[in-house]
């Protein structure tokens, strides 16, 4: 559920006004229907033949945009409701997620924090719908970097992460009270249920978090 691809309309193509009139798309200036040769439809603003201002537009795969455009790019606040399940609400900068925003995936999970250049970067709070397990912590480059994990019970860590896994200095802390530091190590290691690799093929590998109790402090009585 990646950001759609801004398709650039052809240079000269027909478009249905509201009284029903067909105009060239060349020099046009307000409210118009356009129906693309490759099956999307945008039906909104337009400033001398480009998409600009409020419009929706509808890609042939079923996902569906409200919002604004600026030279043909969605940009502003707006929102993309996907046919296989989800949306995402917030702001756009040249046609890609940036700024404040909330996706919901087809599966329930809720990422709801800031974006850049379509990816999760900054503060941002990511909750799993199957396990109501919570990360919330800052992303970069779409992966969160530093934060806290939250797991039903209660149980909470916090520290490093690296490729979505627990990394370096940490602190795990019950509901109890009890807190233990230590630290995780990630090392690959082979896939021991993968099917042995053939000649001239990389074998199969895993990323392992290997956990170092540093410090274990008991919960008040």
């Amino acid at each position: 559920m990646g950001d759609e691809e801004e398709r650039q309309p052809p240079g000269v193509y027909t478009l249905v006004t509201e009284a029903g009139e067909q105009k060239t798309s060349i020099g046009f200036t307000g409210k118009a229907t356009a129906n693309y040769a490759n099956g999307d439809i945008y039906e909104g603003m337009f400033e001398n033949g480009v998409r600009q201002g409020q419009g929706v537009y509808t890609y042939l795969k079923g996902d569906v945009f409200t919002g604004t455009f600026d030279n043909n790019l969605k940009t502003g606040l707006g929102r993309i409701v996907y046919k296989k399940g989800g949306y995402y609400h917030g702001h756009f900068k040249a046609g890609k997620r940036e700024g404040e925003g909330t996706l919901q995936y087809a599966n329930g999970d809720i990422f709801s924090g800031y974006w850049k250049d379509g990816k999760k970067h900054g503060a941002g709070t990511y909750v799993f719908n199957k396990t109501k397990y919570e990360y919330k912590g800052d992303w970069q480059d779409g992966q969160i970097t530093t934060g806290t994990w939250t797991l039903t019970d209660g149980t909470q860590y916090e520290g490093g992460f690296q490729s979505q896994k627990p990394c370096g200095d940490a602190t795990w802390k019950t509901r109890q009270g009890t807190i233990v530091e230590g630290s995780y190590v990630q090392q690959v290691v082979p896939l021991d249920s993968a099917p042995p690799a053939k000649p001239g093929e990389t074998p199969a590998v895993a990323t392992r978090c290997f956990w170092t109790t540093a410090a274990l402090v008991a919960a008040e009585a």
